[in-house]
Parts: structure tokens; sequence; C-alpha cells
């Protein structure tokens, strides 16, 4: 998924790899985590963590789009493999200035049902489903092996329309937006956060998701 993203996303803008110092590769209790960020000109930033355990039997692969100077959803794509079962998400949390165009909308509602014969990734509630878009889509089946790429293109294209019609953004007030929701990762919890504060401290923790992997900060 990184490769094409990054791929797509340069047909469009400079982009330009980040530093992120000691945080590149990191390595506790058998995983070992390669994070990497971008400085997306024009639009804003992406992030990618690849974490593998389990001599390799479980692998994950996480994306996210921060858009600083376009009002559009953040957009997040996550791929996990462990013990011969695949997942796919592609994610989209509002942290947007003004409401979601209608055509937007109805453009990744046409892609999420394009795929609505997957079998559903289920999980327990969590705090931040009231500002996910009802388009997210969660899958589970090892099919998604062989086709995370063509799902991913397609949200992507989706996403890219969104961008190309979205009114320019405030970029303090979008990373406000953007910074309120990492908040709340911390306050009250998610998966990738939760796993680093435990591993690493919440000071490493905190750096690392409101630095680099969306740049809110």
């Amino acid at each position: 998924m990184k490769n094409l993203i990054l791929n797509e996303l340069r047909r469009d803008y400079a982009v330009r790899e980040r530093d992120v110092g000691p945080y590149a590769v990191l390595k506790k209790s058998g995983m070992t985590f390669t994070i990497s960020a971008y400085e997306i000109q024009g639009l804003g930033a992406m992030s990618v963590i690849e974490m593998s355990a389990m001599l390799g039997l479980m692998k994950m692969e996480s994306f996210i789009l921060t858009a600083a100077e376009k009002d559009v959803p953040l957009y997040s794509g996550d791929f996990i493999r462990a013990a011969g079962k695949c997942t796919l998400l592609q994610e989209f949390y509002d942290n947007m200035i003004a409401p979601l165009d209608g055509e937007s909308e109805a453009e990744y509602r046409q892609v999420k049902a394009r795929y609505a014969h997957l079998p559903p990734y289920r999980t327990e509630p969590r705090w931040y489903d009231s500002t996910r878009y009802d388009f997210t889509l969660g899958a589970a089946g090892k099919e998604l092996k062989a086709r995370k790429e063509e799902i991913t293109a397609a949200y992507f294209a989706a996403y890219r329309a969104n961008v190309g019609r979205a009114p320019a953004a405030d970029p303090a007030e979008k990373k406000k937006k953007t910074a309120a929701y990492v908040d709340g990762l911390f306050a009250h919890g998610g998966p990738a956060v939760d796993q680093f504060r435990k591993l690493f401290g919440e000071e490493t923790a905190r750096e690392i998701f409101e630095k680099y992997v969306f740049s809110c900060r």
C-alpha cells in the first residue's frame, strides 16, 4: 500500500521524506517497527508504520494521510496478516472544518458498495466511532492479500477526487482538529497508541504520534 499511495501522490505533488530520527526502526518484545514520514507540498503529510513479529508470521502495514492545506477527511489504511488471516481497513475520520460535500461522500460510498460482499471485520465499540465516516471499509479474509492494492487504489481515487474539489484549508485550524483527535486517542485509547505507550512509554509515544504519524504538533 505504501508504494501505491506514494506513487499516486507523486503524480500531483512534490513529496519529501522527513527525518524521523531515532524512530526510524524500533525493536521491542519481539516486534520490529519501521516508521517513515513524508511532507506532501500543497496537501499535508503522510506517515507509514510497518511492523513485523513472530519471525515474520505477523505483519502489519499502516498509512495515515493528514491534509492540512485541503479540507478533506483524515484517511488511514491498514493491512494486517497474522497466522494466515488477513484484515484490511480503509478508514476516514472527521477532522473537517466544514461538512464533507455530498458528491465526495457519494463517491466514497460507491467504492464501499463495490466491496460490500467481503466478510466484515468487526471490533468492539470505540470512542471514535462517532467521528468515523460510514463509508469506511473493514474487511477480513485470505483473499484480501491479493486484493489490498486494488481496494486501496479505488479508495485513493475517491480521495484524490475529494481533494480536487475540496476548498483550501487554514493549516493551523486543520492541525488543531487533527490534534484534538490525537488527544482523544491518548485520553480514551486506540490500538496503535495503546501499543506504543505500553512498549515505549508515554513521552516517546506522544512524540511519535504527534510529530510524525499525524504531523499535528
